[in-house]
């Protein structure tokens, strides 16, 4: 009686080791597996952030954030202080009455309105107009003389919406 008792808890002993050892090995799987997955997405949005970075580093090289020597122009001056009172200026010529002083065109729909600006150094601007069906772009140059932004436009395009 004592051995068939043995022999029942040794086979049910055994059954719960061999089911043990297949369910870990499928766990084992599973994680290894994610852990890959895991491994392979951070690679990629390694690799994006990579690019991103460079973009951005290219983009950024024309910027008089970025550009030292066009800061030299302004050494007693902040130059987000400038950057923002020249945006300022130009984007003050959306609110004028009538057509934008600082855009040749005629808008279709509407008149046309600035939508973003770029200070690219100590002398030039580019900015990007639009009214709604047709856009363009702007190189303004300008100058700050006894605190005061004064802007003159060197060439503008406008994109024809077919």
């Amino acid at each position: 009686m004592k051995t068939k008792i043995f022999i029942y808890l040794f086979v049910f002993t055994a059954l719960i080791l061999v089911f043990q050892l297949v369910n870990s090995s499928k766990v084992v799987k599973y994680q290894a597996n994610t852990i890959a997955e895991k491994v392979a997405k951070i690679d990629t949005l390694a690799q994006a952030l990579a690019q991103v970075e460079s973009d951005y580093a290219n983009s950024i090289h024309f910027s008089l954030d970025q550009n030292n020597e066009a800061q030299a122009y302004f050494p007693d001056t902040e130059v987000k202080e400038i950057i923002s009172k020249v945006e300022d200026k130009i984007y003050e010529s959306n609110t004028a009455k009538g057509e934008n002083a600082l855009i040749l065109y005629t808008g279709i729909e509407r008149k046309f309105l600035i939508n973003k600006v770029k200070v690219l150094n100590h002398k030039w601007a580019i900015a990007d107009f639009s009214d709604g069906s047709n856009w363009g772009e702007l190189l303004i140059g300008y100058s700050i003389v006894d605190n005061e932004v004064r802007l003159k436009v060197i060439d503008q395009l406008l994109y024809y919406n077919n």
